[in-house]
Order: C-alpha cells, then structure tokens, then sequence
C-alpha cells in the first residue's frame, strides 16, 4: 500500500514541478519589456496627454519602442500583438477608462494602455499591397518642382500640416510635401496646422 501511495504521489509531483517551471519561464524579451512599460504606467496612474473623451475616431502614434495590444481593457487580458515601432501611426477606435482600441495599417485591432500612447501625429507613406516604389515629396503642396526627397512605402513622418490633398511631412532626412493619397494616417479632408 505505501508502494503505491509513493508511486501515485511521483506523477503528482513531476506535474506539479512542470506546472511550476511553466510559470517561472519568462516571457519573449520583447513583451517583457512592453509588460514593464504598462505596469509602471498603471503603478503611476496612467497619465498621459491623452485624456479620454476625445472624438472617435481619432489617429495618434505609439510612444514606446513597445506596446502590447491586448483582447481586452486591462492587463488581464493576453496579449495579441506587441507593436514595436515608435511612433508608428494608429487608429483609436474605442475608449474604457485608461485603455485605447487601436487599429493598426493591416486592420489588427486590440486594447493599448494609453500612456503607450502620444498625442504626435505621424504618417507612414503607402503604395499598392507589394509595390516598393518610391514616392515623391515635394518643396510645396504642388509637383511644379522635381522632388525634394524619396520615400518608400512604410516610412513613418511626423505630420506637420494638411490642406487640400497635400500634406507636409517630416522626417529625419528633411521634410516635404506628399499627395495625401500616399498616406495611412490622416483622415480625407482633414486639415491642421
């Protein structure tokens, strides 16, 4: 009888140890990272320059090298993607308390803890799905003048100015102007300053 307690109790324990080694594994190094970053902006009251009740939708960009889209508002929640490109341009779509759903260029959707977030509006040049072709910028909202700098699809600027079907962008390279039809992150018809 004591033979077969001690051979019942052995599965028990491995489990129990494999169950234990499971949980002290540690993440992928780069939702560690965002899994930090959300924790200290939660332990620090979330705050951040953008305060809820804002219109939707709206474009902002992330602030962080990464940012953890979750399938819900809360850390509770597992994670679906991990965005891990600063100011990469996203669309607010939904709001509760601290938590923003986004949607990103392909469509992915998911929940970021708002401090992953900044108030900078950025634009990232597109093309057609493959196409790697360059797109041109101008010195102004007109393509009277040969470009004043080349793009290519999927380079993030910081958006300066908007009118008509032009808008002004800058990069580190310098700055110009683009045919809005060339970007993912600003609405039609939008204007600013």
């Amino acid at each position: 009888m004591t033979r077969r307690r001690c051979l019942g109790l052995a599965p028990f324990l491995a489990c129990s140890l494999c169950f234990i080694l499971l949980l002290l594994t540690p993440l992928p190094a780069h939702a560690q990272d965002a899994e930090i970053s959300e924790q200290a902006a939660e332990e620090e009251g979330g705050q951040s320059g953008l305060s809820g009740g804002l219109p939707l939708p709206r474009f902002v960009s992330i602030a962080v090298a990464k940012a953890n889209m979750r399938k819900g508002p809360g850390r509770r929640y597992p994670i679906d993607w991990v965005l891990v490109r600063r100011h990469l341009p996203v669309e607010v779509i939904e709001e509760f308390e601290n938590w923003r759903k986004v949607r990103d260029r392909s469509g992915q959707t998911g929940w970021v803890h708002k401090a992953m977030l900044s108030g900078k509006r950025t634009a990232m040049i597109t093309r057609e799905a493959g196409s790697t072709e360059l797109v041109s910028l101008f010195e102004s909202a007109s393509q009277d003048k040969p470009p004043a700098l080349m793009a290519q699809p999927g380079a993030i600027g910081e958006v300066k100015e908007c009118e008509g079907n032009w808008c002004s962008l800058s990069f580190k390279q310098g700055e110009g102007w683009v045919r809005r039809e060339y970007l993912w992150g600003v609405y039609p018809g939008e204007e600013f300053d």
